[in-house]
């Protein structure tokens, strides 16, 4: 088995002076052959007679960067957080008038499109897309991520199961297969944690909804940075685990002293090892949250 190629992301985390760059241009060439492919989410669509008794309500439309706002006014900069580089979305209807919105996102990096997908708590109830991990809401959405590419299936109206399986099947053999979740996942601890919970992101804007830091980016998050948030069950009380993967130690400690002196709601504890953050949000967990947050940094309990 091939060895992981590096990101662009993690060749540029690392970098130190015209040798490292010289190391990456080379490993960028090198892996140009292995790289993922650059399938147009349009192409992945279902054309007309592509799934019994369903046929497309109109053209199908493509937004990128430039113009995503004309698609989701207000919202795009949701999607900004994340390697976005395409939209395709096309409305279906059956003979009952039914309608489906389908829509195929495409990210520069398959971890950015598990992004995306990552956060819906519950267990997987449909076997497609890469890890075969899809999360379908009965009669209204099926979504899966697969490769570099996030795909939305959402009813207007009620639609049979079957239906949002055979649109999504269909979608899932049309794409690039492979993919590669985050490495950060697997810090995880795995005791207590939510099944599903795990949402993955680079900056504060994807998370607050879960963890309120301030609104200001009182962590320092950038598109450099790789983080991701879970919940945890432990005992009695309930609480979310943020880890943060800086490239450099410094701006992790600057970002332990930032969580010290600023207003972030919730915060249990806090610590730092290496360039790796991680902080614990909520209450009356006591001991046990600080287990939770040594296990996350690899230490003893009693974090300084």
């Amino acid at each position: 088995m091939d060895k992981k190629r590096p990101t662009l992301r993690t060749l540029l985390r690392n970098r130190s002076g015209a040798a490292a760059l010289l190391a990456a241009g080379l490993a960028m060439l090198a892996g140009c052959a292995k790289a993922s492919p650059s399938l147009p989410p349009e192409d992945s669509l279902p054309a007309a007679d592509s799934i019994a008794g369903w046929k497309p309500a109109g053209e199908p439309s493509t937004f990128t960067r430039q113009t995503l706002f004309d698609y989701i006014n207000g919202a795009s900069e949701y999607y900004f957080t994340y390697t976005f580089e395409a939209v395709a979305a096309a409305r279906y209807a059956n003979g009952a008038g039914t309608e489906l919105i389908v829509e195929v996102w495409r990210f520069a990096e398959s971890e950015d499109a598990y992004g995306l997908f990552s956060g819906r708590a519950g267990v997987p109830a449909a076997s497609v897309g890469q890890a075969r991990d899809a999360v379908l809401e009965s009669g209204v959405r099926l979504v899966f991520w697969q490769n570099r590419y996030y795909a939305n299936l959402a009813a207007v109206d009620t639609v049979a199961d079957d239906d949002l399986l055979r649109f999504a099947e269909f979608i899932s053999q049309a794409l690039p297969a492979g993919g590669e979740k985050p490495a950060i996942l697997q810090r995880l601890p795995a005791d207590g944690l939510v099944a599903g919970s795990e949402k993955f992101f680079h900056m504060e804007l994807a998370v607050q909804e879960r963890i309120w830091l301030g609104g200001e980016n009182l962590l320092g998050l950038g598109t450099d940075t790789d983080a991701v948030a879970a919940r945890y069950r432990l005992g009695g009380a309930e609480c979310q685990l943020l880890l943060v993967e800086y490239p450099d130690t410094a701006r992790a400690d600057a970002a332990v002293r930032a969580l010290d002196n600023g207003a972030a709601q919730d915060l249990a504890g806090r610590g730092a090892n290496g360039p790796l953050l991680a902080a614990v949000f909520g209450r009356d967990g006591g001991e046990e949250f600080e287990v939770l947050l040594a296990k996350a940094l690899g230490k003893s309990a009693g974090i300084p």
